[in-house]
């Protein structure tokens, strides 16, 4: 599955020792390989690698809105692409039906690969150049998902939750907020090759924390609900689909960047 967004921020800071306004792009993605291997009708096992790509561009302009060109650039935005390897998850899998309901259980955990960097905060008070974007948490994280399902009439419902638990720090003192999310969808068949699809999301993050400190910027915890719609279409070689997520209500302590639209594409391929 690869899934993207692009978002702009603007904002003011003192950095020169006058007001200057950064203005501030970014396209963040993010390609899923998705690996599930079923070892009856109750019992399995799921591998997850995610690729990520987080690319911004920066540009300076004086207190009258003006270009402005740093001499020395600036310690905290530069124009930039990261790419590398998010954490990866490992998970197995249990489902029960009972009735029409579908009742599933998976617990995991996520494996500490993805690159992190030393408290940017701390760097940037020395005045040092320094990194906010974090490619993983650096810790082995507990992943538990329920979840639920059942056809009514022709549409199929599923109900999901799930809950990453960042229980230490990394070596670089860093803690993630712990992040949970619920999940509700419907697929309602169109013709024998098109599907319809629609749900919503609920997330939530926690304040991260270096030293066990709660800095005065940076992720200190937000809430998203966004509403989806989508289409899937079965294909030879599997099943194609696109949906489209709109953030509907956002809750963030401190300036955080809102993110007008989330576009995924997924491809799936069932082997027997």
């Amino acid at each position: 599955m690869l899934q993207g967004t692009r978002v702009h921020n603007e904002h003011t800071t003192f950095e020169t020792g006058s007001l200057t306004w950064h203005v501030q792009d970014f396209t963040n993605s993010e390609l899923r390989f998705v690996v599930s291997r079923g070892f009856s009708s109750r019992f399995g096992v799921e591998a997850m690698l995610p690729l990520r790509a987080s690319s911004g561009t920066i540009h300076f302009q004086d207190a009258e809105r003006r270009p402005l060109e740093l001499a020395d650039g600036s310690i905290h935005h530069r124009n930039e692409t990261l790419l590398g390897p998010s954490d990866p998850w490992l998970l197995g899998h249990a489902a029960r039906s009972k009735g029409a309901f579908t009742f599933a259980l998976r617990a995991g955990v996520a494996v500490p690969l993805g690159r992190t960097e030393a408290n940017p905060f701390e760097l940037g008070r020395r005045g040092l150049t320094h990194q906010h974007v974090q490619f993983g948490t650096g810790t082995w994280d507990p992943l538990l998902g329920l979840g639920v399902g059942r056809p009514a009439g022709r549409v199929n419902w599923s109900l999901m939750g799930l809950a990453r638990l960042v229980v230490a720090e990394n070596t670089h003192g860093y803690r993630a907020g712990h992040r949970f999310s619920v999940s509700l969808q419907a697929e309602h068949p169109l013709s024998a090759k098109w599907h319809a699809l629609a749900g919503a999301d609920a997330l939530h993050e926690r304040s991260e924390t270096w030293q066990g400190r709660r800095e005065e910027e940076g992720n200190l915890g937000r809430s998203d609900v966004l509403l989806g719609i989508g289409m899937a279409r079965s294909l030879r070689a599997g099943s194609l689909s696109l949906s489209l997520r709109v953030p509907i209500v956002t809750r963030a302590e401190s300036a955080q960047l809102d993110y007008p639209v989330v576009i995924s594409i997924a491809w799936s391929r069932e082997r027997r």
